[in-house]
C-alpha cells in the first residue's frame, strides 16, 4: 500500500489543518469516553482531569 501525504505550505493552511486535526482528536476522545462502562459523573471527572492535565502541560 502506498500513502501520499501532502502538507500545506502556507501558514494559514497549516493552522486550518491543525484546527481540523484538533477537532477530530477531540471528537474521537469524546466517543471513547462515552463508550466507557461507568457513570456520567465518573466520565465528567475523567474529562475534568484530562483538561487539568493538558492545561498543566502548557
Amino acid at each position: 500500500m502506498e500513502v501520499f501525504l501532502i502538507f500545506p505550505k502556507s501558514r494559514q493552511a497549516q493552522q486550518e489543518l491543525s484546527q481540523e486535526l484538533a477537532k477530530f482528536q477531540s471528537e474521537q476522545a469524546l466517543k471513547s469516553i462515552q463508550k466507557l462502562p461507568c457513570s456520567t459523573e465518573q466520565k465528567l471527572e475523567l474529562v475534568d482531569a484530562a483538561v487539568k492535565h493538558l492545561k498543566g502541560q502548557k
